[in-house]
């Protein structure tokens, strides 16, 4: 599967790149500053460079480039911007304009946690997430949002739990980034997740049967 992913420089993104090569999809890797690029070709990704600079025009004819042939959109980043420039808005409507339908976007709630902000900051950024998964859900695309709970950097093959996500509330626990990156290549691949909110964390059930038993195998 070719799939384009915004946030390929965030480190979920760079475990995503890595599965994509080792299990034989094609990252393209949006990327906004020049130093990722080397660094993101070496892992097998075909790196695409729009500066942070570019106006909406720029940015969006370079997003129509990178989504040529793309059958899948994955957004690993952050959210939120400037009216007009919220980086999940922008990404789903360029998958609109191309007619790339399934879009599956990781919802991580804990990205302000080791952050020095304030309340009111965190705040915003919640409501930036919720913001977020609101416009994706309003939109004509085969979505599908994945919750996370806390992001480490636990290893590849530990078990999970995967439920539907509860409305407006943060997933409790930890999951590793290599099992994110995991679960969202087999959950890219199951249509009966489509228009869904899901919920990750780690559990104890392993993740190629937790998927399966809940969605069925892979019919995309």
């Amino acid at each position: 599967m070719r799939m384009v992913i915004l946030g390929a420089s965030t480190p979920l993104g760079g475990a995503l790149v890595t599965a994509c090569a080792g299990g034989g999809d094609q990252a393209v890797a949006l990327v906004r500053a020049p130093q990722h690029v080397d660094r993101l070709r070496a892992l097998g990704a075909e790196p695409v460079l729009i500066g942070p600079d570019e106006s909406p025009r720029t940015v969006r004819a370079a997003l129509t480039g990178a989504l040529r042939r793309a059958e899948a959109l994955v957004l690993a980043a952050g959210t939120g911007g400037s009216a007009g420039r919220d980086p999940a808005a922008l990404f789903a409507a360029a998958g609109e304009r191309a007619g790339v339908r399934r879009y599956l976007m990781v919802s991580n709630w804990y990205g302000a946690e080791d952050r020095p902000w304030s309340a009111e900051e965190k705040a915003d950024y919640l409501a930036a997430k919720k913001a977020a998964e609101d416009d994706l859900r309003a939109r004509a695309l085969d979505w599908t949002i994945v919750r996370t709970g806390r992001l480490t950097d636990g290893p590849a093959g530990g078990g999970v739990r995967l439920r539907t996500a509860p409305d407006g509330v943060a997933p409790a626990g930890a999951i590793g980034r290599a099992d994110v990156a995991a679960a969202v290549l087999a959950l890219l691949r199951r249509s009966a997740t489509f228009g869904l909110a899901l919920e990750l964390t780690s559990g104890e059930e392993p993740l190629e049967e937790a998927v399966r038993n809940a969605f069925g195998p892979a019919d995309v």
